[in-house]
């Protein structure tokens, strides 16, 4: 072919086999095979020493790509060409939604970096067969009680961590296995995510059961999170110490009376308020995304108190309505101060969904409420149970007529 040949709209004259520039952009792309068919790849850049860089990354990643299919198919795959594929699947499944990919990620990154810690030893050239139950129960005790790692926005490392994100890191490990399985790379997955015998791998999670105060005793925490810190030294910050409390009890009514998620009430617009529902906007899953929540009364009437609030001041009924971006440290003050067990903001959540099932509101209805997309399986297993208080006056109403002792 000759180096000045036009292909459509490319040029194929780069001196480089493969690396075509398009002629009305003037960026450079990688020709490749993969799947028996051919693509091109952006190599964003329209720099010619740049892009014959990126090309020969590209063309040895593909090269790559293609001998781990080939160890695959033969039964000779390393586990980290089972990490990949299983890694490449999740990310193409269009129905994952972008933080769960994102997680997955994360997860990925977690089993590589800890498991090297652990053993001294990249899982990515290990055989799998020669993954062993002994080295799955060591690296859990390991992500539990000996792995350092440091989150986001801290200065200080942890030293073990939670039960779920262990249980997330064996699982993931146990599902990359599963794949050499179906592959032939190994006969079977080498141990199960809790063996009977040995100890279990997975740490065991117990669902809590919530314990949420009653409707009064929710009453008397709102006025509580109210009541401005009486103290000399803050005479001169009072005012500002009221707007605070008043902003912080609003946040946590409006949780308590819509089901919205933290980030769903700070970021609730005065627009969103439709009269009789409100829009919340949810991120988390397909089904909490603009979601019409109708107003109960409790809600109704903090919006009006919101609204005249903001009117006395002088202010505008327009954008965000809340002005903060929390209230845990006046709820947890609230809590103490009211002798109330300690809530967070995620409790209020679950308080909306237990009087709206007290009022005998259906599961499917709470559940697309709360915005989740399993038509209430969740809602069902959290919000199953009633409090005590309700079930008290439930079975009160319960009459059985017996017969009298014989004669």
């Amino acid at each position: 072919m000759d180096t000045k040949e036009k292909l459509g709209g490319w040029d194929c004259g780069t001196g480089v086999p493969n690396l075509l520039r398009n002629r009305k952009s003037g960026r450079y792309y990688t020709r490749v095979q993969v799947g028996g068919r051919r693509r091109m790849q952006s190599l964003k850049t329209d720099v010619w020493s740049v892009a014959k860089l990126r090309h020969a990354d590209a063309i040895a990643k593909v090269a790559r790509q293609r001998l781990s299919r080939q160890r695959l198919e033969i039964g000779n795959g390393l586990m980290g060409d089972l990490i990949d594929r299983h890694l490449a699947d999740y990310l193409a499944n269009t129905a994952k939604a972008a933080k769960s990919k994102a997680s997955m990620k994360a997860s990925t990154a977690r089993l590589l970096k800890q498991w090297t810690k652990c053993f001294g030893t990249d899982l990515r050239k290990a055989k799998p067969y020669k993954i062993t139950v002994e080295q799955a129960r060591r690296f859990a005790n390991f992500l539990h009680g000996e792995a350092r790692f440091q989150q986001r926005n801290t200065r200080r490392a942890k030293l073990g961590y939670k039960a779920v994100t262990v249980n997330t890191t064996i699982e993931l490990l146990y599902r990359i296995l599963r794949m050499g399985v179906e592959s032939g790379a190994i006969p079977m997955v080498p141990f199960d995510l809790n063996p009977i015998i040995g100890g279990p791998i997975r740490k065991p999670e117990t669902q809590k059961k919530l314990r949420l105060p009653s409707t009064a005793q929710m009453r008397e925490l709102f006025a509580e999170m109210r009541r401005v810190p009486d103290a000399p030294n803050l005479v001169e910050m009072r005012g500002y110490l009221a707007e605070r409390c008043e902003a912080s009890t609003e946040l946590a009514e409006f949780m308590a009376y819509s089901g919205a998620r933290l980030n769903e009430a700070v970021s609730f617009d005065w627009a969103d308020d439709l009269g009789n529902s409100v829009i919340l906007r949810g991120t988390k899953t397909e089904g909490s995304r603009d979601r019409e929540v109708p107003k109960i009364a409790a809600l109704r009437d903090l919006l009006n108190r919101m609204r005249a609030r903001r009117t006395k001041a002088g202010r505008k009924i327009t954008g965000r309505a809340f002005s903060i971006r929390q209230c845990r440290e006046a709820l947890d003050g609230a809590c103490k101060r009211a002798g109330v067990e300690r809530l967070t903001h995620h409790s209020l959540r679950h308080f909306f969904a237990t009087i709206c099932i007290e009022a005998g509101v259906d599961i499917p209805t709470i559940s697309r409420w709360l915005g989740h997309a399993d038509g209430g399986v969740l809602a069902m297993k959290t919000y199953g149970h009633l409090r005590m208080e309700h079930s008290f006056a439930a079975a009160a109403k319960v009459t059985l007529q017996t017969a009298g002792p014989a004669k």
